[in-house]
């Protein structure tokens, strides 16, 4: 069983965006928005990088979840999943990246970017946008829900 290295990055720590990141294997890195109503999970375990974000109780219309999402009590319309290049995709799901506070998650403070890999997140009051390598991605907070690229 290869091993699980949990990392917590600190904003700008990783250097410039046009440099290349030597990021290990099977590195997991947790991140929480201030309020703690927004939470992400990034990733490379298992394959290739993937970033999640939901959010806490949307108010925006939420689209309908469909047949391809089989969770007996799955949750959709309040997260987006984005890959290296692909564009975001509402995430079928039983879980939640919602933990703020919670030992290994980080808080990015509002105003600030966080840069991991692929990717590229800034949080403000008014919710986070999250992009990747190829400038697809996604705004998120309660009131909207929109994918862009």
């Amino acid at each position: 069983m290869r091993g699980i290295v949990i990392a917590v990055v600190a904003l700008g720590a990783l250097g410039a965006a046009s440099g290349a990141q030597a990021i290990p294997p099977d590195t997991l890195v947790q991140l929480s928005s201030p309020s703690g109503k927004i939470g992400c999970l990034a990733t490379n375990m298992d394959g290739p990088f993937s970033l999640r974000c939901d959010v806490s109780n949307p108010t925006y219309a939420r689209p309908t979840r469909p047949r391809s999402c089989p969770l007996d009590y799955g949750e959709y319309g309040d997260s987006f999943t984005l890959g290296a290049r692909s564009r975001a995709v509402w995430t079928c799901h039983g879980d939640t990246a919602l933990r703020a506070g919670q030992p290994g998650f980080k808080t990015i403070r509002y105003g600030r970017t966080w840069v991991w890999g692929p990717f590229r997140c800034t949080v403000r009051v008014t919710g986070i946008t999250c992009r990747n390598s190829a400038g697809r991605g996604f705004q998120l907070s309660q009131q909207r829900a929109v994918r862009f690229g």
